[in-house]
């Protein structure tokens, strides 16, 4: 039998447990444990978190070796080096019929960066307090957030009640 990699069954906007390997000044490596949709691979895959990459920077640079944590994919291992983000919070891609979500998704589809200052208002109305990324959202000249969009737009989340 051919040995498939276990990065060939992650995809953007999937939620994987993960340890910390090694945190540095801009981010952390990261490994993560595959071993939930590769089963029978080696489930793991080394990735990144960069901190100006994530929606709790605070929360980010304070990991340490070996600390574990929920993240998203917002990067394909297998074209690129993996990317991953904190989770956003569920709430925010549910309010309001989905608002954060849809706007997010627009601004993925159409490149169109002036609705991030649309995208942080939902959010903040979403309730949102990351004061930082909403200031980003609100001022995003020279900034790219297209990981943002990337991860409101994908990020799956739990059916509640299940």
């Amino acid at each position: 039998m051919e040995h498939i990699p276990a990065r060939h069954a992650a995809k953007v906007g999937m939620r994987f447990p993960a340890r910390v390997t090694m945190p540095y000044i801009a981010g952390a490596t990261l490994e993560l444990d595959l071993s939930a949709v590769a089963p029978g691979r080696d489930p793991r895959l080394s990735v990144t978190l960069y901190f100006h990459l994530t929606v709790s920077r605070a929360t980010a640079e304070a990991l340490k070796v070996d600390d574990r944590l929920d993240v998203i994919l917002i990067a394909n291992p297998q074209h690129t080096d993996g990317y991953v983000s904190l989770p956003a919070d569920p709430n925010w891609l549910t309010w309001n019929g989905g608002t954060v979500r849809a706007l997010a998704q627009r601004i993925r589809d159409t490149n169109d960066d002036a609705l991030f200052p649309i995208l942080a208002d939902a959010l903040e109305d979403a309730g949102c307090t990351e004061a930082e990324l909403l200031a980003r959202c609100r001022d995003p000249h020279g900034d790219s957030l297209g990981w943002l969009a990337v991860l409101l737009a994908t990020q799956e989340c739990p059916v509640w009640g299940t």
